[in-house]
Parts: structure tokens; C-alpha cells; sequence
């Protein structure tokens, strides 16, 4: 690699990887919608549903990252979640063949695996369902499988990377919620507490597609597959929370819903939501009732037999770093 395009990355995971990629020596270029605070990479705004911006802002890249989507489980974004996570991608696949770019590694999802059914510790052998719990895991899968497809068409190289539950220092969608939940007195605990879920701390999932991007070579096994990146061991969705909000000054929750009623509540509010009554995004859908109530997490193995991947974080200095942050942004109580 020698000059990269990150798409996304003025996002979540995209601001740790342009990080990552620039301390590696690499000449990097951010295409988000916004303007990035750095100034050490050069940045070009536009919107990945505009082909020919993409295309533009690929121009000279060799190595493209694409970890832009629309992140939403609500019954009424169906459209826009084609137009960015489907649409856009293509975009991108498009923009690569028509510029000569030789590597496209794609941000995918563990969602576009699950439809509700327990998974534990299982690998990339684990068929697409025949249907997902919501539109969100299904434009991911999509974009996933085109991906895929376009390796080894016009010498594009290319992969994807199935990440679990990201979290860390500037997460904008999982710990918002939850502390926007528990200062308004609605955080509870879903489920009898049994099910694990698959977490990764952010610095681990932008080394894993750095290591993934450096392997991407001819003749690499690589070239063409999906893999599952997490990084230690799984455990509750809730208690793992629990900790960062006890090191934030919150007390513990002595509330809980049994999976059956939260899943039925979650059913009647995505039906009324797609019926335009009450909010687009309901607290409750099928798909955060079951992701957090039955098992849901994967083996990375075939990232460490192919690339290399180990976390290059502990679980200790990923907490203290995550806390340290969350203080520093005002969500200590």
C-alpha cells in the first residue's frame, strides 16, 4: 500500500483506522460527508450515493477502505439503507474498476449472518439466512456478497470484514444510546442474563483491516473472503456494560424484561412504526431484542490463520481507555 482512500472516515471505526493507516507511513485520503478535524490526511467531502465524486476521490488510491453505511433498525429507513449501504457500495466497487484501484476491503457486519437464532462461537462456514430481522442486516449482506463478487474483476483484490459490536473512545452509536437510556431512567436489562455477545474494541478492529489490506495480495488466501473480527472473550450484552457504567457513577439497574415480552413488545412497535405511529426508530426492535437475548458471537480464527490478526489491545487497556474517554466527553454522572 501506498496511498489509501478511507470512505467513512470521518466516522466511528474511520477515524481509528485513518489514524492507524497514517502512523504506518501510509498516504492517506478521507471522502466522508464531513470535514475530519486532522489536517495530517488529506480529506475530500462528498456523499458516497454521488458515483462520480467516488470515483474522483479515488483517483491516484491503490488501497480502498469503505466503512461508510447507514446504521439504523427502523421499519421506515428501508430506502435510504438501500441507497447508502447498497447503492453507495456500488459506487465504490465501480469507482475501483474505472480508476485502477488494486485492493477494496469493505466494513461488513456480523448481522448479515444472524435472523434471530443463536450463533456461538461459530465461523464463516455459517450460511446468509434466509431472511433477516430487519433491512439494516440485509443492505449489509447485500453490499457484502457484491463485494465479494468483484474480486478478480478488472484486478481489483478484495474482502470483507465481518466486525462484532465495535466500542471505544468516540463511539457514536452504542454508548449514547445506553447513557441517553440510563439518565432518563429506561435502562433495563433484557433476557434471563445467559446469552453472550461479541464485543471488539475499536484500535483492534482498524488493526485487523490494516493486517487484512496488507495481505490482500495475488495469489493470497485473502482474496475474495469474509471474516469475523472480534477481539476477547464474549459475555453479556448488559453485564458488560454494567462496569463502564459503574465507573461512570451509575448505579446498578435492578430492572429486567424476559426476552418473550420484550420480543413481542418489540413486534408491535416496529409494526406501528412502519405504520407511521410514534417514532421512525423504536427503542425496541426484534433485532436488539434477540442480538442481546440469545447467543451472538464468532470465532475469529480464520483471521489469525490468513492475516495475522491478534488483538493488539487488552481488555484492561481497552476499558481504561473507553472510561478515560467517556469522562472527557461528559457522560460521567
Amino acid at each position: 500500500m501506498n496511498t489509501v482512500l478511507v470512505i467513512g472516515g470521518n466516522g466511528f471505526l474511520g477515524r481509528h483506522l485513518v489514524q492507524t493507516l497514517y502512523q504506518h507511513g501510509l498516504s492517506v485520503r478521507i471522502f466522508d460527508l464531513k470535514t475530519p478535524s486532522t489536517r495530517l490526511v488529506e480529506s475530500v467531502v462528498g456523499d458516497i450515493r454521488d458515483a462520480e465524486a467516488v470515483a474522483q476521490a479515488c483517483v491516484g488510491c491503490d488501497t480502498v477502505f469503505n466503512t461508510a453505511a447507514l446504521i439504523d433498525w427502523g421499519p421506515r429507513s428501508r430506502q435510504r439503507l438501500i441507497d447508502i449501504n447498497i447503492e453507495g457500495n456500488r459506487n465504490v466497487i465501480q469507482a475501483c474498476y474505472r480508476v485502477g484501484v488494486k485492493r477494496l476491503i469493505y466494513t461488513s457486519s456480523i448481522d448479515v449472518v444472524f435472523d434471530g437464532s443463536p450463533i456461538a462461537g461459530q465461523d464463516e462456514s455459517l450460511p446468509y439466512p434466509d431472511k433477516h430481522l430487519d433491512d439494516y442486516g440485509w443492505t449489509k449482506r447485500v453490499a457484502e456478497q457484491e463485494v465479494l463478487a468483484a474480486n478478480g474483476e478488472h484486478g481489483l483484490l478484495t474482502c470483507a470484514l465481518r466486525t462484532a459490536g465495535i466500542y471505544g473512545p468516540g463511539d457514536t452509536t452504542r454508548f449514547p444510546q445506553i447513557l441517553q437510556s440510563v439518565k432518563n431512567g429506561k435502562w433495563l436489562h433484557l433476557g434471563d442474563g445467559s446469552a453472550r455477545f461479541g464485543h471488539v474494541y475499536v484500535a483492534n478492529a482498524a488493526a485487523a483491516h490494516v493486517l487484512a489490506a496488507e495481505a490482500l495480495i495475488d495469489g493470497s488466501p485473502v482474496a475474495g473472503q469474509c471474516y469475523f473480527i472480534g477481539d476477547h472473550a464474549p459475555s453479556n450484552f448488559y453485564a458488560f456494560f454494567d462496569p463502564f457504567l459503574a465507573a461512570l457513577g451509575f448505579p446498578p439497574t435492578t430492572r429486567r424484561l424476559s426476552f418473550r415480552m420484550a420480543y413481542g413488545l418489540a413486534a408491535v412497535s416496529e409494526r406501528l412504526a412502519k405504520w407511521g405511529v410514534g417514532p421512525s426508530r423504536p427503542r425496541l426492535t426484534r433485532y436488539t431484542v434477540a442480538s442481546t437475548c440469545v447467543d451472538f458471537f464468532f470465532s475469529h480464527a480464520k483471521a489469525r490463520r490468513d492475516f495475522g490478526y491478534e488483538p493488539v489491545v487488552s481488555a484492561e487497556t481497552a476499558f481504561a481507555e473507553t472510561c478515560a474517554w467517556l469522562r472527557s466527553a461528559g457522560y460521567a454522572r
